[in-house]
């Protein structure tokens, strides 16, 4: 072999060389838990320019948005919910944090209180199945289609 070779097998080497530690420096970097962030985020200094007694609520929605909720059956609530979820690699997405302010606001549209709720002050869900139970019959595939069988010939006589 003459130095030629050897100079483009060591030049094919190196290429190889970078190629694989560059695949792996791109694999790995996507081996990151990714964070969101959803709803409405409210700062201190929004919060501040809402005065109790004051404000009303066209004042709320000018300077926060719409709010995320709004309360049932005519209760007066406002909420604003802000959500923070983090999906690890592979995995299933977990709420990392979890604010809801509540704003009450009363007939004459006027705000009376300010709540703030983290995810510690709201109710645990047990998750109980992956499907909902229904009442019933489960039918197998072979059963339903005597079951349509049965069905059809009732039809025609």
């Amino acid at each position: 072999m003459t130095r030629r070779t050897f100079a483009t097998m060591n030049a094919l080497r190196a290429l190889a060389t970078f190629s694989f530690l560059s695949v792996a420096l791109i694999g790995t970097s996507a081996c990151e838990s990714r964070i969101s962030s959803h709803g409405h985020t409210i700062d201190e200094a929004e919060l501040a320019k809402i005065e109790l007694g004051k404000s009303k609520k066209s004042d709320l929605i000018f300077i926060l948005g719409k709010p995320s909720f709004e309360g049932a059956f005519g209760s007066g609530k406002s909420y604003y919910v802000s959500q923070t979820m983090e999906e690890p690699v592979a995995g299933i997405n977990e709420t990392t944090s979890r604010t809801i302010v509540m704003f009450t606001i009363d007939n004459e549209d006027i705000v009376r209180a300010v709540d703030v709720l983290d995810e510690t002050s709201g109710l645990s869900i047990a998750h109980i199945d992956e499907k909902t139970p229904t009442p019933g019959n489960t039918y197998g595939a072979i059963d339903q289609i005597f079951k349509n069988l049965k069905r059809r010939r009732a039809t025609e006589e």
